[in-house]
């Protein structure tokens, strides 16, 4: 893996070897190191913000790292399964943000199609090589305005939206390219607005626990998920479609829905308990 990330960034060995120690004592480090050396202003919009995901560094080693973290493992496992439940041939994904294409090789090797879209140049070189060396097929698009409306089964879209100036226009953007009854599986931790992770904007910290704001209002239904919300299904309904749901899930989502909301408020107690995890070595 430090050979790897040393090809696609060009970095020494020793560099990265050293780097992902660091990374992993503190998940994050790469990023606050980086971002304090742009000048930029953290958690708040710049248009330059766009540059320095795509060609920066320390993209990279934190997904690396968080790849490695017992709850992204779980949350990618998740999603397996719901798969496995819900869907009985392959289908076409787009994924959104992944990175170093962990997930999107995990999509693939459980046979769906997966179509990547990622900024991050180191990221997108290094998830190349990955599905070249696991001999898998990838598609790349550069940006979600190259893919067609109606186009796409599912959409899975982990860790981004709190980083995105106009979340429920992004949003929008999404459910147009699913298919009727597609689904977007999504993670967005909108309240973590702290000095581990300065891209996170705090203008979205409202958009913490939301449904209509964000996805009803974008004909996206919310159907299953975990419930905490790492992550949440929703399917985009016809007009007047009432999706089937589980109620004991739904509770369970809309109990946590009301534990995220309150964030709006006062994100102390999550945040102190996302930090804990951050901090906390692999």
């Amino acid at each position: 893996m430090i050979r790897l990330i040393s090809q696609v960034s060009d970095k020494s060995v020793e560099w990265v070897r050293d780097g992902l120690q660091k990374e992993e004592q503190c998940l994050g480090h790469f990023m606050r190191s980086s971002f304090e050396q742009s000048k930029l202003k953290p958690h708040v919009w710049d248009d330059r913000l766009i540059d320095f995901y795509r060609h920066g560094d320390s993209e990279l080693m934190g997904y690396l790292v968080w790849n490695r973290r017992q709850e992204k493992r779980t949350m990618r496992t998740w999603i397996g399964h719901h798969l496995q439940r819900t869907t009985s041939k392959p289908i076409s994904i787009l994924t959104i943000g992944d990175g170093a294409g962990f997930d999107s090789l995990y999509l693939s090797l459980c046979g769906h199609n997966v179509i990547f879209s990622e900024e991050s140049e180191p990221c997108l070189r290094f998830a190349e090589t990955l599905f070249e060396q696991a001999n898998r097929p990838l598609t790349i698009v550069n940006g979600i305005g190259e893919i067609e409306r109606n186009s796409v089964d599912m959409i899975v879209c982990l860790d981004v939206l709190e980083h995105v100036p106009d979340p429920p226009a992004f949003v929008g953007e999404l459910a147009a390219r699913l298919r009727p009854g597609g689904r977007l599986i999504v993670h967005a931790p909108f309240f973590f607005v702290t000095w581990h992770n300065p891209t996170h904007l705090r203008s979205n910290i409202r958009y913490s626990g939301a449904l209509n704001s964000l996805y009803t209002l974008n004909g996206l239904e919310l159907i299953d998920g975990r419930t905490l919300w790492d992550p949440i299904v929703l399917k985009k309904c016809e007009p007047g479609e009432t999706p089937q749901r589980n109620p004991t899930t739904m509770a369970r989502l809309r109990i946590g829905g009301w534990l995220l909301a309150t964030a709006r408020v006062w994100n102390g107690p999550h945040n102190w308990i996302a930090s804990r995890i951050m901090q906390r070595p692999v």
